[in-house]
């Protein structure tokens, strides 16, 4: 009875507004922090593998990318509509991080394998292996980020699990650029392609694990009744074109995580190449990730002290001159090339804690606006800009390569060492200041204008309590399924 009575503590009077234990908390986080073993992978190492492991061209390897983008345009929407018109016994969306974990895993350890084939039987291999890994990513991801939205209503409670959340999120990319360099080598051996294999059959081991037990802790308070009104084509439309914060946070996504995807893939081919020393790789690699480790955890204190739009403002500030002054930096100067790193990971930290404390913001916008609570559709926004985000990340530094020549594992050309100094400094400094001058003209959802939608929110649920799109579990007296 007594656990029965925590899992419902109230943080304040409002509906919903329910108190998270520390154990949900660390629970849920651990999620972002497992998946990031290999989505970290992909933005940090990937590239790099496919041209100088696996033996693919950068042309083929940015193909890949535009492909795949592509596929991503239809599935990653498609997965919004299954989550919201299912109905799992044991939770709206919390079930598919059990039913994801294992096929995650195995496809994540043959994306980083090389096949025995002929070129073209390599090539088709990674566009099979690398389409599946990001199917069965957003498989997961979808339903995971929208659990927020029926753990608790109480938008202090969201940004303190957000923040927690991508403290754990970029704690696995501290692991990701500090060990597949180690690792990889050490398990390998001299044999390359073997110690990156081997490496992610470590990596996914715990990633599942943290999967299957990070099912067990998150508890749904708020029961969505989406199934009942299953989403179509048309609702899907409406949603997505009647959500203007919605579209502003897509792009946000798009410039944060495409800002910190050319910065992880340039890194490798920048201190081995322009810099020379590539025993440092996993230092700056770390320095990509680490110090937003440090500074996601301020987030809650910024907002409270500047607001939510002027602490990713400085994020965005913080990346770009951090990535700008990288260019002027001679290859000599390592404690300053450190030092720039270090700048714009401590601006991307402050994005990452930010960007995903304000997404249930939106979701609650956009019920407000359309009348329907599709937290899964909103969402789609947000992977959908993750997984845009990969193609500008990864189109454009493979499309550079190319453009300037670069032929793996040989002394670069001075028209090579350039084209990698841009991708790594004057590229994304450009990306950052260009997404920032969007959000701040278009984004309007201030916390004042969002305390007035929820309250809005809370009068029309009274007044439709028999059609109410959702209900508190603590209010059903036996829990029915609907």
């Amino acid at each position: 009875m007594g656990k029965s009575l925590n899992l419902f503590e109230k943080s304040a009077p409002n509906p919903g507004f329910y108190k998270l234990g520390r154990k949900e908390i660390v629970g849920y986080s651990l999620v972002d922090g497992g998946m990031n073993l290999v989505f970290q992978s992909l933005l940090m190492f990937i590239t790099f593998f496919y041209t100088d492991v696996y033996g693919l061209s950068a042309a083929e390897v940015s193909l890949l990318y535009f492909i795949a983008r592509g596929w991503d345009l239809i599935w990653d929407p498609l997965m919004g509509v299954i989550a919201e018109r299912m109905n799992p016994k044991t939770g709206k969306y919390k079930p598919y991080l059990a039913y994801g974990s294992i096929p995650f895993g195995i496809i994540a350890i043959l994306t980083f394998t090389v096949p025995e084939l002929g070129h073209d039987g390599k090539l088709a291999w990674a566009y099979v292996t690398y389409f599946l890994l990001n199917t069965l990513y957003t498989f997961i991801i979808n339903p995971y980020i929208s659990c927020t939205t029926v753990m608790t209503a109480d938008p202090v409670q969201r940004t303190k699990l957000n923040s927690v959340r991508m403290t754990f999120a970029q704690s696995g990319g501290v692991v990701v650029a500090l060990f597949i360099p180690i690792l990889s080598k050490l398990f390998g051996q001299g044999d390359t392609a073997l110690g990156y294999q081997l490496t992610m059959v470590l990596l996914v081991c715990i990633t599942c694990s943290i999967l299957f037990y990070s099912y067990t802790t998150v508890h749904e308070r708020i029961k969505i009744r989406s199934h009942l009104d299953p989403v179509t084509l048309k609702n899907y439309i409406y949603q997505i074109t009647h959500n203007q914060p919605g579209v502003i946070l897509f792009l946000l996504f798009v410039g944060a995580y495409a800002f910190s995807t050319i910065t992880s893939t340039a890194g490798i081919y920048y201190m081995t190449y322009n810099v020379n020393r590539p025993d440092l790789v996993a230092i700056f690699s770390v320095l990509n990730v680490l110090p937003s480790v440090i500074s996601v955890p301020f987030v809650p204190l910024l907002f409270r002290t500047i607001h939510k739009k002027n602490t990713v403002a400085l994020g965005f500030f913080f990346g770009a001159v951090g990535c700008a002054a990288l260019y002027v930096v001679p290859y000599s100067q390592i404690f300053m090339i450190m030092t720039c790193k270090t700048i714009s990971a401590l601006g991307y930290g402050l994005l990452m804690g930010s960007l995903w404390s304000i997404i249930p913001d939106d979701v609650e916008y956009a019920e407000y606006n359309t009348g329907k609570r599709y937290p899964a559709i909103v969402y789609t926004l947000i992977t959908l800009g993750l997984k845009v985000s990969m193609a500008v990340g990864g189109v454009i530094p493979a499309w550079i390569l190319a453009s300037v020549r670069y032929v793996p594992n040989i002394q670069q050309t001075q028209e090579a060492k350039d084209g990698i100094l841009f991708m790594s400094s004057g590229l994304p400094a450009m990306v950052c200041i260009v997404t920032l001058i969007i959000f701040y003209l278009f984004y309007s959802l201030t916390e004042d204008r969002v305390t007035s939608i929820m309250a809005e929110l809370d009068i029309r649920h009274k007044n439709t309590q028999g059609v109410a799109k959702y209900e508190l579990l603590e209010d059903m007296e036996e829990n029915p399924r609907i």
